[in-house]
């Protein structure tokens, strides 16, 4: 496995799972968001509902004393049947009441139909101690329940005589701190809303109309749907005392406490209520919403399954390169073999031309005639010509090409052994010559070089040159051309009707690669040019 597959699948990986991820939080996150919004919507609806039902508190209490300032005596069954109505609508009541105020002279009138009475440390009742005043519970709804409070002193306890002293100040209502409510358990918390009754011709006060509430039973039935969601604390703001709870006590002694819970204040009559609400545990952790989970593990077995996918190809791919690479040596092994052997048919061949120009030189020396000597001189001249290419054929590296410029060399240096009479020239460029040109174009230049040799020089005694041209044209071509400075050809010479065999040669050659002979002849000498379109 490579550096870069290793790099490809990481990067996969790495891609795969932070799309999962991101998928998994976002789902979440809608749920934490919807979470949080419910708690907001929770909050703002517990202040609404609970400010209405303080709000029906006060109500209830201005229209008891209203009810109170235009009559005397009120009995027990008008009573009744005036606050029943209250008693239904009104959340967490306890009990309504009217305590009339009486002063220590009137004590025991009072007690001739009513016990006037005090609760002790135990909140039990107990005869009342002799006192100035008395605010005792005269008439009460609901009275079966409660038979056992009639006459039951306001003014006794420190808490609800504050709240009376308030009332009959202000001549508002007044609301009470937490009390511990009588025939109940010392543990339940309540409070006392009422107001004072004055007289019609007098502004002392007549006596109280009390409303008593179970502070448990209050906000349960208030706020059902949102104690489903938020947790409640409720302190009264006057020396930060607790009205109630549904707050784990050790999360309330908690330092995050004030930072977890949400604030509200609100206005309980004549008091101000602070309100922790704190956010219940599944509405604040992290939800883990099962199609999350079902998405994150879809996510990376996908991812999973992509990386394997890619391992495959990278497998399949690995093998078909290999064979690739397999297949490639063992052509390369065949073609080196080929290149080899075609060398060797190469050098082979031009051993054999040797040994022909060697049988050849053998019948030369038992011949007479000149005419047949030189005939098999310029056959010689020929075959090394031959000879010449393929030993250049197998010399080059892949035995493809002709480099010109060292063949030039070596066909000149030969001619120059035979012929040492002339100086030669070679202007010529790197370029090589193709397999199917190479053999007739030595020739042609062997056939030119020899003709001029033999025919343009009759005066050894001179300096005799022969300069060769190559030059590289436009489009593929190039051109190759032997300037003499001999006797120049003969007035009435031209190559169609020239006698022997060398032209015959040169001109079937040069149709044979498609090469156009062109020449210039002067006193000064000869030129012959040789145009053919070099593929290389």
């Amino acid at each position: 496995m490579t550096k870069q597959q290793i790099l490809k699948y990481l990067a996969i990986l790495l891609v795969g799972s932070s799309i999962s991820l991101f998928i998994f939080f976002s789902i979440n996150t809608r749920y934490l968001l919807r979470n949080k919004a419910a708690i907001d919507n929770a909050v703002n609806k517990s202040v609404i509902k609970l400010e209405d039902e303080l709000n029906k508190i006060n109500l209830v209490v201005e229209s008891m004393a209203f009810f109170y300032e235009n009559k005397k005596i009120i009995p027990q069954h008008l009573f009744e049947r005036f606050t029943d109505p209250f008693l239904k609508e009104l959340n967490g009541i306890k009990a309504l009441a009217w305590a009339p105020k009486i002063k220590d002279f009137e004590k025991n009138k009072f007690e001739k139909h009513i016990k006037i009475k005090e609760t002790n440390t135990e909140n039990n009742l107990i005869p009342t101690k002799t006192k100035d005043v008395y605010y005792p519970v005269q008439v009460l709804n609901p009275l079966g329940p409660l038979k056992d409070v009639l006459g039951y002193n306001l003014y006794s306890d420190s808490t609800k005589r504050d709240v009376v002293l308030r009332s009959i100040k202000t001549n508002k209502p007044a609301i009470s701190g937490p009390i511990s409510l009588i025939a109940e358990n010392s543990t339940i918390k309540g409070i006392v809303a009422l107001k004072s009754v004055s007289s019609q011709n007098s502004i002392e006060s007549r006596g109280v109309v009390v409303g008593v509430y179970r502070m448990e039973k209050l906000v349960s039935e208030t706020l059902k749907s949102e104690a489903k969601v938020v947790d409640i604390c409720i302190h009264d703001e006057v020396g930060d005392t607790l009205l109630f709870s549904n707050v784990d006590e050790s999360k309330i002694t908690d330092k995050k406490f004030e930072k977890t819970s949400i604030q509200k204040t609100i206005h309980a009559v004549d008091r101000k209520w602070l309100i922790h609400f704190v956010p219940k545990d599944e509405y604040l952790s992290f939800p883990h919403i099962f199609e999350s989970y079902v998405v994150l593990i879809l996510g990376f077995a996908t991812t999973l399954l992509l990386v394997l996918l890619a391992r495959r190809r990278d497998n399949h791919n690995d093998r078909l390169e290999a064979r690739v690479l397999l297949r490639t040596a063992e052509l390369e092994e065949s073609n080196k073999q080929k290149e080899n052997l075609l060398r060797e048919i190469h050098h082979r061949v031009k051993n054999n031309l040797q040994i022909t120009s060697s049988l050849i030189n053998m019948q030369k020396r038992k011949l007479v005639s000149k005419e047949a000597i030189t005939a098999l001189q310029d056959s010689q001249a020929r075959i090394s010509a031959i000879a010449l290419t393929h030993q250049k054929i197998y010399q080059d590296k892949d035995s493809k090409a002709v480099n010109l410029h060292e063949y030039l060399k070596d066909l000149m240096e030969y001619q120059n052994k035979i012929s040492p009479t002339f100086s030669y020239k070679i202007n010529c460029p790197e370029i090589s010559i193709d397999l199917d040109r190479a053999v007739p174009l030595a020739l042609i230049i062997s056939e030119l070089v020899t003709n001029a040799v033999k025919h343009a020089y009759p005066d050894t005694t001179k300096y005799n040159e022969l300069v060769i041209d190559v030059d590289v044209l436009d489009d593929g071509m190039a051109a190759f051309s032997i300037k003499d400075n001999g006797k120049g050809l003969p007035s009435d010479f031209a190559i169609e009707n020239a006698e022997g065999i060398g032209f015959d040669i040169i001109k079937a050659l040069c149709r044979q690669i498609s090469a156009e002979l062109t020449y210039n002849s002067t006193d000064n000498g000869t030129h012959f040019t040789v145009t053919f379109d070099n593929k290389i």
